[in-house]
């Protein structure tokens, strides 16, 4: 991506430092009043920083888990008197457990621990596969930027929710790949950008990320998309996924669910976006899938460029579950690396994968 008030063309959210040997993560936290490159050395540092959200977005989380564990292989080789594959699968686990919902996370997780286990604890074959994984997701959502401009059309006005622009992904993005694409192309739209409770991903990260593209768009609170619809200023709905099941139900961030019955009722499009790292291989249907549940402080605090807001009654307790579940009937297409598929046409192809 590139950040024009910093003169950056091209920076990821997630990288591998060959000099350093680390894994460098822009700290997402910070976004938009800082802008922090970190460095993660040890797998424990870097399940901290998953957990905490300096890195958000499942393709994101999944890259970032990827190198990780190239980071355990690197930790255990100069251990001595350890069994490596008991010292791996422990750090594997940790790493699994930061984010439970994203299944980018598993996927890249397994697929690099297979190599890491059939090279025999090679740093550089696990490192290579990280690095493999991470660069064929970012063609995919580069692919679903090209794909997903069949949908756009001049002067559309969009809808999305939380982040899933190029920080989420490493590169690119999945919901804003296409509407990135679009613009640097001539096509002129408007994004509606929701603020996204409880963390505001939507009205920190992605209006920064529309606002270093130079596309317009506008912050409402999460609560005004169905006032817009039923005022017909708003004509696609285009979000991202962290969990995608094999009948074509979608797991994303809080609020999804309710904007998906909202556009089903006002007529309006809903797409998801995302990479086959996405697709969840071993879950048929939603009863298969447990909602991520996360600390009840992040509904009574906003953070500001201060620190933190208290904004609720202090004594009053919190419900905050971090996603919600969109069964296929709310959805009109995917956007994929494969096209833009029907229910039907993305069932087809997982099975086909």
């Amino acid at each position: 991506m590139k950040i024009k008030e910093l003169g950056l063309e091209e920076v990821r959210s997630v990288d591998w430092n060959y000099d350093k040997e680390c894994i460098q993560l822009i700290d997402q936290r910070l976004i938009p009043f800082d802008f922090q490159i970190n460095d993660y050395i040890t797998v424990t540092e870097l399940c901290k920083a998953i957990k905490t959200m300096v890195v958000r977005g499942a393709p994101a989380i999944g890259s970032a888990a990827a190198y990780g564990i190239a980071l355990a292989v690197k930790e255990i080789e100069n251990v001595e008197s350890c069994n490596k594959k008991e010292e791996l699968e422990k750090k594997m686990d940790l790493l699994l457990a930061t984010r439970p919902t994203a299944v980018d996370l598993a996927n890249f997780v397994f697929k690099t621990y297979t190599v890491a286990i059939e090279s025999n604890y090679s740093f550089e074959e696990t490192l290579l596969q990280a690095t493999r994984l991470t660069t064929q997701m970012i063609e995919e959502c580069k692919l679903i930027g090209t794909n997903g401009l069949e949908i756009i059309e001049e002067g559309d006005t969009i809808l999305t929710h939380c982040n899933a622009g190029p920080l989420a992904t490493v590169d690119h993005g999945t919901a804003l790949a296409p509407i990135i694409q679009a613009h640097r192309n001539g096509i002129e739209v408007k994004v509606f950008v929701d603020e996204t409770r409880p963390r505001l991903q939507g009205a920190r990260i992605t209006a920064w990320e529309l606002e270093q593209e130079g596309i317009e768009h506008e912050i409402i609170a999460d609560s005004v998309a169905a006032f817009l619809m039923s005022e017909e200023k708003i004509n696609k709905v285009i979000l991202g996924a962290d969990r995608c099941l094999l009948d074509g139900t979608v797991s994303n961030k809080i609020g999804t669910y309710s904007i998906a019955v909202n556009a089903k009722y006002h007529d309006v499009p809903f797409y998801s976006s995302f990479p086959w790292s996405t697709i969840d291989q071993e879950s048929n249907t939603a009863e298969d899938f447990k909602i991520e549940l996360r600390p009840e402080e992040e509904v009574k605090y906003i953070k500001n460029k201060e620190g933190e807001v208290l904004i609720a009654n202090p004594k009053s307790k919190a419900f905050n579950p971090a996603f919600d579940i969109t069964p296929p009937k709310l959805i009109t297409g995917y956007i994929t690396a494969k096209g833009v598929l029907t229910t039907q046409e993305l069932v087809q192809k997982i099975k086909e994968k």
